[in-house]
């Protein structure tokens, strides 16, 4: 049985926002997927309100112009369908999130974690945490009434993923040869990590996020604002430049593992 997570109090003190009631939800408790799961979070609970409170924090730092979205509740639906996660409002209203996870996922990882060696029982803990905290982003962030393109949607996710050290090893940010800035997920999400340090200014993905509470994306208006007018496709050719001379001197990478499952939601596979 693995030990019992706890919660980081630090990070936990330095959310000053409360989190939302938290509920779960296991459809199928013989898949081998539901053993996977509890398995390695045995407090569900604490693993959920981690994640998001550092959601919480990253993304709506003390003096945020803007406050998170009103999410009344929580509830982590564990089930088996292709795919890893999705998020999405319940049958109620949009103010109570769903996050589904998948259990056939959740199965694949736990195989290829121990069969290939590759990190055992902390690799699955790991992205079992990584992929909710991504998933939880989605409940708490805005998306300028529905105009936001989906790739920034799904970078500002993994941006956060990744600050919240969670990135899986499969993540690499030299982007590919026909890669555009918004294609989402790692490739955004380690681009507005680049724009934060490049631009100095730690909070530009908190500040994007909140002048879309009431704002549409028009075109990109307000991340061009925050660029200090500069070009975001000149700064991508930078950020190309810039990381590809990193991998020039550490070696070529990998190949990345194959993104965009056949479900809404995260689409990363491990």
């Amino acid at each position: 049985m693995a030990p019992t997570p706890t919660i980081d109090h630090e990070l936990d003190s330095a959310n000053p926002h409360p989190i939302p009631p938290l509920h779960l939800r296991c459809l199928d408790l013989a898949h081998k997927g539901s053993g996977i799961f509890f398995q390695h979070t045995s407090s569900p609970q604490a693993v959920l309100s981690l994640a998001a409170s550092n959601v919480l924090r990253l993304l709506y730092p003390p003096d945020s112009p803007s406050p998170p979205p009103p999410v009344r509740s929580i509830t982590l639906h564990l089930h088996a369908f292709d795919g890893v996660a999705y998020t999405c409002g319940s049958d109620l209203d949009n103010d109570h999130k769903e996050v589904h996870l998948s259990l056939s996922y959740l199965e694949g990882v736990a195989d290829r974690a121990h069969g290939d060696g590759d990190g055992g029982d902390d690799r699955v803990r790991h992205e079992i945490e990584g992929v909710l905290t991504h998933e939880l982003v989605h409940a708490f962030q805005y998306d300028g009434r529905g105009t936001v393109p989906g790739g920034v949607i799904e970078g500002v996710a993994d941006w956060l993923r990744g600050e919240a050290g969670l990135a899986p090893p499969h993540w690499r940010d030299e982007p590919g040869e026909d890669d555009k800035w918004d294609a989402g997920y790692e490739r955004t999400g380690f681009f507005f990590a680049f724009l934060s340090r490049h631009l100095s200014n730690p909070l530009l993905v908190p500040q994007l996020n909140a002048a879309l509470r009431h704002s549409t994306w028009n075109d990109g208006e307000h991340l061009r604002k925050l660029l200090g007018g500069k070009d975001v496709e000149a700064l991508w050719e930078v950020y190309r430049r810039t990381v590809g001379s990193k991998g020039e001197e550490e070696g070529e990478a990998p190949a990345p593992v194959p993104t965009h499952g056949p479900r809404s939601g995260y689409g990363v596979q491990y």
